[in-house]
C-alpha cells in the first residue's frame, strides 16, 4: 500500500467517524442538563477509576515524568474543571436576557446557549491529559459530540484513553484518535462545526489554514516567548525562586513558562546565580524521579543545539554544579541553563525554547522593556514581579498578551474562572471555565412576539401608511 493510499483510507476512516458523530447529533441536537452531567460523572469516574494507570502512561511516554506533577498539572486540574462545570452548568444554560426595543414591546428578547454539533480537539503532549480532558469537558458541558485527536508524542496514554473513554463512551458521543504524520492533517480538514487546537504556532498555522476550507472555527492555543520582568522593587532571590520553579516545572516544557527573564542591569547577575541555587535545592540530582525528563530525543536534540549556537556566538552558559544534559536508555534529562548576552540574532532569541533554558536579559529602564516586548509577536502569557501598583497598571495597559500575571509564574492558568488563551501569534479564541461553554456553543439570538390577543405595537406600522404611522416615525426619530 503506497503513502497515498494510506492517506485516503485514514481520511476515509476518520470521516466515517465524523459522519456518526453528526448523525447522533442530528437525533439528540440539544442534550438535557441531567444527560450533561451524567456524561461529565462518567468522565471524572473514568479519572478517578484509572489514576494509576493514567500516571504510569503519562510517565513512559516522557519516558521520566515526575509523579507529583502528573498528579498537580494532569489530574487534579482535570478534576477541578469538571466539578466547575458541573457546578455551574445550570447557569450556564439558562437563558440571558436582552434588552428589547420600546417600539417592539410587549416582546421579550434573550440568549439562548445552543450546541454547536460535532468538535474536534487537537491536544498536544506537554500535557496530554489535562489538554485533552478540559477541553473535552467545556464541549460535553456545552452539548457537542467530541472527536479528540491526539499526539504522536504520547502513544501510550492515547491507547489507553481510547480503550477507557470507549469503554463509557458511544463512539458517536465521544471517540480518541491517535495523531500522526498523515492523521492529523486529514483531522483538521474534516468539517467540525469548532476545531481547538494547542501547540506551536507553526503547525497552528497549518491547522486554521485546513479548517478554513470549511469556514470551520477554530480556538488556537499557541505559545510564544513569554517574558517575565523583575522590577528595582521586588526582591531579587524570591523573584528567582518563582521564575526557577516556573521554568523547571515539567522541564519548562509549559506553553505558559517564562521565556526569558528580564532583570534590572546590576541585578542580573545575582538573579542568575539564585535561580540555579533554587533549582539545586529542588533538584539535587536531575535523574531524581521529581523531574521530569524531556519528552524524546527529537526535542532534547533541538535544545542542545540551541544553547550550543548561542555558545557559539558568544552567549555565556551557566548550569548548576556537577550537572550537564543527559542521554541515558531513552530518558533525557536537561538541567536548567542560564544563557547570558544571547546574541539577538540566535534562535534562542527568537523561538519559543519549550524547555529548561532561561536567556536572561538586563534592562536600565521599564521603557526599555515595554518596548523590546512590544517590538516581537504578542506572547501568551507575561509576567511582572513588583509590588508597585504603577508598574503593575503600565506593564498591563501598555503591553499585550493572552495572560498577565503578577508576583507568580503558571497560576493564571489554574484559575477555572479566567478564561484562558492567546493573542495574535500566540492564539485566538479562550476556553476553560464560562469562556469554554461559551466557546463551544452558539449564542442564538431570539426575539419573542407576546402581544395582547392578536394586537401587537409593530402593526401600527404596516401599511398603508396613515397619519397614525407618520406620527409614530416622527416619534422613533426624535
Amino acid at each position: 500500500m503506497t503513502v497515498q493510499q494510506i492517506e485516503i483510507t485514514e481520511a476515509q476512516a476518520l470521516q466515517a467517524l465524523f459522519d456518526a458523530q453528526k448523525a447522533g447529533f442530528g437525533l439528540a441536537p440539544y442534550p438535557s442538563r441531567p444527560q450533561r452531567l451524567e456524561a461529565l460523572e462518567r468522565l471524572d469516574a473514568l479519572l478517578k477509576d484509572n489514576k494509576a494507570a493514567l500516571i504510569d502512561a503519562i510517565d513512559q511516554d516522557f519516558g521520566s515524568r515526575a509523579r507529583t506533577e502528573t498528579i498537580l498539572a494532569e489530574l487534579l486540574g482535570c478534576h477541578g474543571t469538571i466539578h466547575y462545570a458541573r457546578k455551574n452548568l445550570a447557569r450556564w444554560m439558562g437563558r440571558r436576557k436582552r434588552r428589547t426595543s420600546f417600539w417592539s414591546q410587549p416582546a421579550k428578547s434573550y440568549a439562548m446557549a445552543q450546541p454547536l454539533g460535532v468538535v474536534g480537539i487537537m491536544a498536544p503532549w506537554n500535557y496530554s491529559l489535562h489538554l485533552s480532558v478540559a477541553p473535552l469537558v467545556a464541549a460535553l458541558a456545552a452539548g457537542n459530540r467530541v472527536m479528540l485527536c491526539m499526539s504522536e508524542e504520547t502513544p501510550r496514554l492515547c491507547a489507553l484513553l481510547t480503550r477507557l473513554i470507549g469503554d463509557v463512551f458511544a463512539p458517536d458521543h465521544v471517540v480518541v484518535v491517535a495523531g500522526n504524520p498523515t492523521t492529523s492533517p486529514a483531522f483538521a480538514a474534516l468539517p467540525f462545526d469548532h476545531l481547538l487546537f494547542t501547540g506551536s504556532t507553526r503547525v497552528g498555522k497549518l491547522v486554521a489554514i485546513a479548517a478554513a476550507r470549511n469556514l470551520t472555527p477554530v480556538t488556537l492555543e499557541l505559545g510564544g516567548k513569554s517574558p517575565a520582568i523583575v522590577a528595582p522593587d521586588f526582591s531579587i532571590e524570591e523573584a528567582a525562586a518563582r521564575i526557577s520553579w516556573g521554568k523547571s516545572f515539567n522541564a519548562g516544557q509549559t506553553c505558559i513558562a517564562p521565556d526569558y527573564a528580564c532583570v534590572p542591569r546590576a541585578s542580573r547577575d545575582v538573579f542568575a546565580r539564585a535561580v540555579l541555587a533554587k533549582f539545586t535545592r529542588s533538584f539535587k540530582d536531575i535523574h531524581s524521579d521529581d523531574y521530569t525528563a524531556i519528552v524524546s530525543e527529537r526535542f532534547f536534540v533541538r535544545l542542545q543545539a540551541l544553547v550550543t549556537e548561542a555558545q557559539e556566538k558568544g552567549a555565556t552558559i551557566l548550569r548548576p554544579k556537577g550537572t550537564s544534559e543527559s542521554a541515558i536508555q531513552g530518558v533525557y534529562k536537561f538541567p536548567l541553563t542560564i544563557v547570558l548576552d544571547a546574541p539577538p540574532e540566535c534562535r534562542l532569541m527568537h523561538e519559543e525554547i519549550f524547555g529548561p533554558i532561561l536567556p536572561v536579559l538586563s534592562y536600565d529602564s521599564l521603557d526599555e522593556v515595554i518596548t523590546h516586548i512590544n517590538a516581537g509577536p504578542r506572547p501568551l502569557s507575561l509576567y511582572c514581579f513588583t509590588h508597585d501598583r504603577d508598574t503593575v497598571e503600565r506593564v498591563q495597559r501598555e503591553t499585550v498578551s493572552g495572560t498577565f500575571g503578577v508576583n507568580e509564574c503558571l497560576l493564571q492558568y489554574a484559575q477555572e474562572d479566567l478564561a484562558f488563551g492567546g493573542v495574535g501569534a500566540s492564539g485566538q479564541g479562550a476556553y476553560h471555565g464560562h469562556a469554554g461553554f461559551d466557546t463551544f456553543s452558539h449564542a442564538k439570538s431570539v426575539f419573542q412576539q407576546r402581544g395582547f390577543g392578536s394586537f401587537t405595537g409593530i402593526k401600527l406600522l404596516y401599511p398603508p401608511y396613515g397619519p397614525v404611522a407618520k406620527l409614530l416615525l416622527r416619534m422613533m426619530s426624535r
